[in-house]
């Protein structure tokens, strides 16, 4: 093994051998050793593992647990090894035989919560509409807006020439032009705003 400048921790690694180890050590092409034995919270420490997962892996029959712990000693864990078992047991899938019940389930459960906010994102996308669609529902209500106003000339004509036959004298009033005016214009404004519901609910 090569020397490193921490030599205090070169000792440590020395000292370690498979034939000392309380546990079986790891098949795996990437091993070079146990590592240095830490505790649990200097492992933590050292590589930014969360307390949680390095306190679940001891629990386990297989882990490269050099020392248990107890109210008077504290773990000594393998930090290489420990760090393999680790990454071993984090990329196994649900499938997997060797896969404890408890980490079966907290895969599951990951799956579920993604497929969950999957199909929420699906959800919100089809809520959102394309610059396109926007461009096209706003052609289709300046279309229909600008038909009714254009027609609204022609139905004044047409309205007081019905005046003037039904009501000669009213048809010289200013007032009764304004009104029956004002009544063609309502109906184009009424008109545009029922036929654009329908084209909005289209």
């Amino acid at each position: 093994m090569a020397k490193g400048k921490y030599h205090e921790f070169d000792e440590m690694a020395d000292a370690l051998t498979d034939e000392d180890l309380p546990y079986a050590p790891p098949v795996h092409p990437d091993r070079t050793g146990p590592g240095i034995g830490m505790n649990k919270q200097e492992f933590c420490h050292t590589f930014g593992v969360s307390r949680y997962d390095v306190d679940r892996a001891c629990e386990m029959e297989n882990a490269p647990v050099i020392q248990r712990g107890s109210k008077f000693k504290p773990w000594i864990i393998a930090s290489g090894d420990m760090l393999l078992f680790l990454i071993e047991q984090h990329t196994k899938t649900v499938a997997d035989p060797e896969l404890s019940n408890l980490r079966r389930n907290q895969i599951r459960l990951v799956l579920h919560q993604t497929e969950k906010l999957e199909l929420r994102n699906t959800a919100s996308r089809r809520e959102l509409v394309t610059i396109d669609e926007v461009v096209t529902v706003y052609r289709d209500e300046a279309d229909l807006v600008r038909a009714h106003l254009r027609a609204v000339p022609d139905a004044v004509v047409k309205a007081l020439c019905a005046l003037a036959q039904s009501d000669p004298v009213g048809r010289k009033d200013p007032a009764v032009v304004t009104m029956v005016i004002q009544d063609v214009i309502n109906d184009a404004l009424r008109a545009i705003s029922e036929e654009d519901c329908h084209v909005q609910a289209a």
